[in-house]
């Protein structure tokens, strides 16, 4: 009976030794578990679970935001430089011949012709046709471009200029000099010899009467373009002074003889403005002006910023607070090589954004409010942001 109670005490003792044995084991188990799953373990949670039914990896916010354009200020000023019109008209020879002979006679003919050119018919004005008599008989007969312009017999040597009429002036332009028959007197000659022939008109220069400017519009500028105003400064003489043209990309935004010496200010509708390269255009057709203090003003719309809203569920809230869990804001970027500069409001509170990395990063644990939350962006560059979120994740 003795040996029977010390064989049931031994046997019992080795159980208890080996219970004893597993138990260590599990309690190392545990302690080289990671954090959260030994949480979770100890809680009585699911795999992928974190306190109180937080998932871990679980986001909150998912959004492609694209290109967010900086708009610095809301008024943009393009200003010109001054220009200056003005025509100048100057008495130029077209054509000079030395000397003409024309002569008629029963067996003997002779004319003469005399080609001249105008480069710029429609600015050549008050052209005359003048030449010294050196010898005379008969009528002199002259004719441009086929029409007869003059016929009469010349008796003196100095002889007053022909105006030729501007409706029968071309491009290139022929003068035929001939004289008279001698009728039945077949013994005669009649002829005239002409020098100092000379074909002059007044020609106006009209490359000063026009003035360029050329500004550029920005993309974001075009985008939020809500007003524009022409603001430039005539100094002219009112006596002198000419209807002042003035167009932006070929549209005419005024006509009219200015009060010279007072600022003008014209409302352009933002639909003639363009992105990229626009040309105001001034002209005159008489007069001198200086156009000075040209300034086209550009006004833009309230820049608005976007705004992205997540949700955060009391337990979940109650987890960050608890310091069982952490919210972190993602924002992924196109490259790794451009500047990113922006403010980030979340429910109201400020945080820069200045990097040149591909993903920034940021715990947002300490701006969080139960239920609804808001993330507001306020680019200082353009920005592309490839996408944005807002995800749970563990301590540590």
């Amino acid at each position: 009976m003795v040996i029977r109670a010390r064989g049931a005490q031994a046997s019992g003792t080795g159980a208890a030794v080996l219970i004893a044995i597993i138990a260590a084991l599990i309690v190392v188990y545990i302690l080289f578990l990671p954090p959260e799953t030994r949480e979770q373990l100890l809680e009585g949670g699911q795999p992928g679970q974190g306190t109180a039914g937080v998932n871990y990896g679980q986001p909150l916010l998912l959004a492609t935001p694209g290109r967010l354009d900086y708009q610095p200020e809301n008024e943009i000023e393009h200003t010109v430089s001054p220009v200056t019109l003005f025509s100048r008209t100057s008495s130029t020879v077209l054509k000079s011949v030395a000397t003409i002979f024309t002569k008629n006679a029963w067996f003997d003919k002779a004319l003469a012709t005399v080609t001249f050119s105008i480069t710029d018919l429609p600015n050549t004005d008050n052209v005359l046709l003048s030449f010294n008599v050196r010898s005379h008989s008969g009528r002199l007969i002259i004719t441009m471009n086929g029409q007869e312009i003059f016929n009469d017999e010349i008796t003196t040597l100095n002889v007053e200029p022909i105006r030729l009429s501007k409706d029968l002036l071309q491009a290139e332009n022929t003068l035929e000099f001939r004289v008279s028959d001698v009728g039945f007197s077949f013994w005669r000659s009649n002829g005239y010899s002409l020098e100092n022939v000379r074909v002059t008109g007044d020609v106006t220069d009209i490359s000063t009467q026009e003035a360029r400017a050329v500004f550029l519009v920005t993309a974001t500028e075009k985008d939020n373009l809500e007003r524009a105003k022409l603001r430039f400064f005539p100094d002219c003489r009112p006596e002198e002074a000419g209807i002042l043209e003035i167009s932006l990309n070929s549209h005419n935004l005024f006509s009219a003889v200015p009060d010279c010496g007072f600022l003008r200010e014209l409302e352009v509708s933002p639909t003639l403005l363009t992105q990229g390269e626009n040309t105001l255009l001034f002209h005159t057709s008489r007069g001198a002006y200086l156009i000075d203090t040209i300034m086209l003003k550009s006004e833009l719309k309230e820049a608005g910023f976007p705004t992205f809203y997540f949700e955060v569920p009391e337990d979940l809230f109650a987890a960050v607070r608890a310091g069982s869990a952490n919210i972190i804001l993602s924002m992924e970027f196109p490259d790794n090589v451009e500047l990113k500069r922006a403010e980030l409001f979340i429910n109201g509170h400020q945080q820069g954004v200045d990097t040149r990395e591909r993903v920034f990063l940021l715990g947002i644990n300490p701006f969080l409010q139960p239920g609804n939350n808001v993330i507001e962006i306020k680019p200082h560059t353009t920005l592309d942001i490839v996408n944005l979120q807002v995800t749970v994740g563990p301590v540590g």
